[in-house]
């Protein structure tokens, strides 16, 4: 049982880096496109494109360039995990964006909020209801994604990532055990408590002070 909990210790770590990381690669980028009527009509048909494709189908490409370039797969199988929940948090910057009133953006530009100003006072707080909205179903993507992610294999090209998900994938053989039955209440144990200390709160944060309506 301790085991199975370091494993999943393991895979918390990797889940909320690449959440973090993806978070600060697509939160800005959403949130100018949202920003941008015109643009939004184009991108946001892709970002639900993009969330709606099976990530694993890109699983070779990266086993081939992990092996190719002798890369460490305890650190570079992890991007798997965040391959299709990635999308959700791109297609919700654009849509908190989309959705600020036009008389809160024409209040912040006469008061003449420019730079960080205007993120903290104005983007930030009208977009943080559907960012917790993205964040909690990519990071629920993400744990499920492990299981996948974490053991990934192309040809004769087997690479292994310690973790959780690596753990159910070993003891998976076609048939229910006690070892993929440990791993998946240990999996839920996890989520569980990363929603309760993570996203509850911050559900319960922006339902209580940062609702437009």
């Amino acid at each position: 049982m301790l085991e199975v909990l370091k494993l999943g210790f393991f895979t918390a770590l990797r889940v909320t880096f690449f959440v973090l990381l993806v978070t600060l690669i697509w939160l800005p980028i959403g949130v100018y496109v949202g920003l941008r009527p015109r643009l939004t009509q184009w991108v946001q048909p892709l970002a639900q494109f993009g969330a709606a494709f099976p990530a694993n189908l890109l699983f070779p490409l990266f086993v081939v360039a992990i092996a190719h370039f002798r890369l460490n797969p305890e650190i570079w199988v992890s991007p798997l995990m965040v391959l299709g929940g990635q999308w959700y948090i791109l297609f919700n910057a654009i849509a908190g964006s989309a959705a600020i009133p036009n008389d809160l953006k024409e209040a912040a530009r006469l008061y003449g909020l420019r730079g960080w100003n205007r993120w903290r006072r104005l983007i930030l707080p009208a977009i943080f209801p559907a960012f917790v909205t993205g964040g909690i179903t990519a990071t629920g993507g993400s744990w499920n994604a492990s299981i996948v992610a974490e053991v990934v294999q192309w040809g004769d090209t087997t690479l292994v990532a310690t973790g959780l998900g690596a753990y159910i994938a070993h003891w998976s053989t076609g048939e229910f055990n006690p070892h993929v039955g440990l791993g998946m209440l240990v999996m839920g144990l996890w989520v569980l408590a990363y929603n309760r200390l993570i996203w509850r709160r911050l559900y319960r944060l922006a339902e209580e002070r940062y609702r437009l309506d």
